[in-house]
């Protein structure tokens, strides 16, 4: 069909005594952009510049060939699917406006290498409530390239909300969501970036603003710098008209293993103290809240009590679940800090969603991104973070 189009739109052209090369005398496409999908495509789209158009012109170069009109598009549209494509090879496009008796200027051209990431990765599903949590060491690890791969990786999650750590650059955090959005056309993608942290390891959320409505994002604990080194960040939002509360943490790293309650600067005594003013938080302000804790929490479920940071929510089982501790007890695998090895992911939710957490389709997974790169871990530690993330798809209504 494409063929055929593209035959009968040169016939007429030259039937009418229209010269293919551009005249310059209306209005041409500007702005023109190219983003690989997780489909496989380059997605193009741009701005139109005119009100007269029958359609654009879709011209492509490949490698170091001439440029080759491939396509035609009707009035009016302005975005078009490249499914035409192989994978690491270089493409350079531009398109026209074809009007009745001439054919505009070129847009600018755009260079584009296709090449998608985590082609097949599953997590989100339409019948959960998804959230994800996810240190992206150092963000961006790589500059751009990091910017590339995390954006196929959230796409590929399909979760709705993302607490995020390590988000160190604001302008290449905003550019992710900008990508994000301009490769998803189902929905509307937002995010916020906390900027309190030293050494601007800031803690952030990105979610799907069509699904969950925000009602507020806030730090806590911002005056408490020994046992939070940056400062939780609280989203407050409606999913599915319930109001949920969404507490993302970054708790201090290291330490020996061993927790010196009489040293207050004790790597565990502070994430002891964290979880403990965590609890004592939602205690007095959200008691009858639905609350997630997320977070790099910089410690393991499994220690044993007498250097457990958690062992005081975990003890307090009517209270609180770490939907993750089967995966904290079970094979290293698929812990979420292999480097370690150890799992240091975790999330934790309050009773209030304990009877949906039990249903069928509730589950939680550190999700083995490197499992889905040709270079497996050595290529996504290089790339994108020495954390997995670890996600929960939660059953609301089973």
């Amino acid at each position: 069909m494409k063929n055929i189009i593209l035959l009968f739109v040169m016939i007429l052209l030259i039937s009418c005594g229209i010269s293919t090369e551009p005249s310059g005398k209306r209005d041409k496409p500007t702005n023109l952009k190219a983003v690989n999908t997780l489909n496989d495509e380059i997605h193009l789209n741009w701005d139109d510049n005119s009100n007269q158009e029958i359609g654009f012109l879709i011209s492509r170069q490949t490698g170091r060939s001439e440029f080759v009109i491939i396509d035609t598009t009707e009035i009016n549209q302005s975005e078009y699917l490249d499914d035409d494509v192989e994978e690491n090879e270089y493409y350079i496009y531009r398109v026209a406006a074809v009007f009745d008796d001439e054919i505009s200027d070129w847009s600018n051209e755009i260079e584009i290498l296709h090449q998608f990431y985590f082609g097949g990765l599953e997590f989100g599903t339409d019948e959960t409530f998804d959230v994800v949590t996810w240190n992206i060491e150092h963000f961006p690890k790589q500059n751009q390239t990091t910017v590339d791969y995390v954006t196929y990786a959230i796409l590929g999650m399909n979760a709705e909300i993302f607490g995020l750590q390590e988000i160190e650059n604001q302008d290449f955090f905003y550019t992710l969501v900008d990508q994000l959005n301009s490769i998803d056309v189902n929905h509307n993608w937002e995010g916020h970036r906390a900027y309190s942290a030293s050494y601007d390891i800031n803690l952030a959320f990105i979610y799907k603003s069509d699904l969950v409505q925000v009602i507020d994002i806030y730090e806590i604990f911002e005056n408490d710098n020994r046992p939070f080194p940056r400062n939780p960040l609280v989203m407050n939002c409606i999913y599915d008209t319930e109001e949920y509360f969404i507490i993302n943490n970054h708790f201090k790293a290291s330490g020996d293993g061993i927790m010196n309650l009489n040293d207050p600067w004790d790597e565990e005594t502070r994430r002891y103290d964290a979880s403990n003013l965590l609890d004592d938080f939602i205690s007095e302000n959200l008691p009858d809240a639905n609350v997630f804790v997320i977070g790099d929490l910089n410690d393991e479920l499994d220690d044993n009590s007498a250097n457990n940071v958690f062992q005081n929510l975990i003890d307090n089982s009517s209270e609180y679940l770490f939907v993750d501790m089967d995966i904290a007890w079970g094979p290293n695998n698929y812990w979420s800090y292999p480097g370690w090895p150890s799992h240091l992911d975790h999330i934790m939710i309050t009773n209030e969603l304990f009877d949906e957490f039990a249903f069928s389709d509730s589950s939680v997974e550190t999700i083995l991104l490197d499992e889905y790169l040709d270079g497996n871990w050595g290529e996504y530690d290089n790339y994108v973070s020495d954390h997995r993330p670890v996600g929960l798809n939660l059953d609301l209504e089973e």
